[in-house]
């Protein structure tokens, strides 16, 4: 396995969608910087790269695994003794540090710039903490999804394609079973004086699909990547303080943050799942 990793790292240098991913980061700070209102919290902005990781991870782990499948890498690899078990898991574990380098460099260069022209950091650091991990646990499910379809793929460009349309997929899903997650079974009314908001009642929601419906989402929305990396953006997370005041009641803070600190169970669950799924996969995959 130290080999293999050994290896991997070093073949790394030479791989330039590696350079790509790492130029792309920068880019997507750099865009956001110069098009986003500087007047808005830092935590608005430190991390909502998690958004769009996906997509740069999909390119990544498949051109960066299918390569070796087109040059007969993995093949030569258990020829000379190195078990498929130590080859997979080695091409997930170099896929992680080199994602989640990418979302701390991003994470590094908004929070050097960006706290020099966005308002300070609200967040407290116990908050601010379980989101990073959350993010990183996003970024491993990620990594372990796309490492599965590019293990038992043997072309590369079948895998980029088919990772690329699996984040598309994520994507639409997250909201349309975000929409039914999010409905609420009664509709609040609320009136506002001096920009403070106060609940006058509370009607029946005519368009509520039931509990059963809505509790089903909210477990699916969880269990997608995407899903939980809309939630660590949420307004009511990362709006300012005033803002939050004015437009959410606590219990709906209090219930977004609930969601984080469940977040990673549903991540393990995802995670293991997934790659004892595709340790089975590859083992049985014919190699030519």
């Amino acid at each position: 396995m130290i080999k293999l990793l050994r290896a991997g790292f070093f073949r790394l240098k030479k791989e330039l969608i590696f350079w790509i991913f790492i130029f792309a980061t920068i880019v997507v700070s750099g865009i956001r910087i110069l098009t986003t209102a500087h007047y808005e919290p830092l935590d608005k902005f430190l991390y909502d790269y998690i958004i769009y990781i996906g997509l740069f991870i999909a390119m990544f782990v498949s051109v960066f695994v299918g390569k070796e499948h087109a040059e007969g890498i993995v093949r030569n690899k258990i020829i000379v003794g190195h078990n498929r078990i130590s080859i997979y898991i080695s091409k997930l574990i170099i896929s992680i540090v080199v994602s989640v380098l990418c979302e701390f460099i991003y994470i590094a260069i908004m929070f050097l710039i960006g706290s020099q022209i966005y308002e300070p950091l609200q967040m407290s650091i116990s908050q601010l903490s379980i989101i990073i991990l959350n993010a990183i646990l996003i970024i491993i499910t990620y990594c372990s999804i796309f490492n599965l379809i590019s293990m038992i793929c043997s072309e590369a460009t079948i895998s980029v394609v088919t990772n690329v349309a699996i984040f598309v997929i994520m994507f639409v899903a997250e909201i349309i079973i975000g929409e039914t997650a999010s409905q609420s079974k009664y509709i609040t009314i609320s009136s506002w004086d001096n920009d403070v908001r106060t609940i006058v009642s509370q009607e029946l929601n005519p368009n509520y699909p039931g509990d059963d419906i809505v509790n089903l989402a909210k477990t699916i929305y969880l269990l997608l990547p995407q899903g939980q990396a809309h939630l660590i953006i949420n307004p009511k997370l990362t709006d300012s303080d005033e803002i939050k005041e004015q437009l959410y009641t606590i219990e709906e803070i209090e219930e977004i943050i609930k969601k984080l600190y469940k977040m990673p169970i549903y991540s393990i669950i995802v995670i293991s799942v997934i790659n004892i799924g595709g340790l089975y996969l590859f083992s049985k995959k014919e190699l030519k």
